[in-house]
């Protein structure tokens, strides 16, 4: 906006100077004020010019970040598409992990739940059931998978990924 302002002003200006400079000549003034006049249309001018090359420089640079912002958008898209395409085949490995320990359908959801890091405290809030319970199943996920512990069990899908 102030862009279009100041070329609109500097064009009445020099367009204001120039009729004032054919006045005079008509007039027959004395040539230092016509020397005068020229040069104000003159720098009038350059400054009209230089804004104008300025406003599309600065309008290719902000053309280009959008360019540039568009394509970390869609690469930032890819990789979450990515993201997510790699989450749900790790989830999918370790569901199949889980049928080949053959555990029963409680104890694949406090297997997922214990990956996930949770207490087993959490666990048993979220399944509405005994800490001891989980604690029993969580127990059972990691003799049926021949783990010691949480840590053992995360280091068991995340080996294999590696």
């Amino acid at each position: 906006m102030k862009d279009k302002v100041l070329s609109v002003a500097l064009i009445c200006i020099i367009a204001l100077k120039c009729m004032d400079l054919y006045i005079d000549f008509s007039e027959d003034l004395e040539l230092i004020h016509i020397v005068q006049e020229s040069i104000l249309i003159l720098i009038s001018s350059s400054l009209f010019l230089f804004l104008i090359v300025d406003i599309r420089q600065r309008s290719n640079a902000l053309k280009a970040l959008r360019d540039d912002l568009e394509l970390s958008n869609n690469k930032v898209s890819q990789m979450s598409e990515e993201l997510k395409r790699s989450k749900r085949d790790f989830f999918a490995a370790v569901q199949e992990q889980f049928d080949r320990w053959q555990l029963t359908p409680s104890e694949k959801e406090v297997g997922l739940f214990l990956l996930k890091g949770l207490s087993l405290n959490e666990i048993a809030e979220l399944r509405q059931t005994s800490e001891k319970t989980i604690r029993h199943q969580a127990s059972a996920v990691y003799k049926k998978s021949d783990c010691t512990g949480r840590h053992e069990l995360a280091a068991f899908f995340f080996e294999e990924m590696g």
